[in-house]
């Protein structure tokens, strides 16, 4: 089965951890993609989206977005977000 808007990516987030699900079955397309080209790198930022998606500091690989992207809105509440670098050109 393809996952889709709404579906989770990977196994259920244990106690205390965030659960990380698709925008859409683009998105979830893309990580598939993703994951075949740099699967260590992926599965590295699927963990750090489970455990800390907002790091106190930013890196260079892990920051938030700029302008218009800077904020998205999630039933109905605003929310900060954050780009992780996977690859040069792979971003989640």
């Amino acid at each position: 089965m393809t996952a889709g808007r709404g579906g989770r990516a990977a196994p259920p987030a244990p106690d205390g951890h965030w659960e990380v699900r698709f925008a859409d079955a683009a998105s979830a397309k893309g990580w598939e993609s993703l994951a075949q080209q740099a699967r260590e790198n992926t599965y590295r930022a699927w963990i750090v989206m489970r455990t800390n998606p907002r790091p106190a500091t930013e890196t260079p690989r892990h920051h938030r977005l700029k302008g218009g992207l800077a904020h998205g809105t999630h039933r109905g509440q605003t929310c900060e977000q954050w780009q992780i670098e996977v690859t040069g050109a792979g971003r989640i």
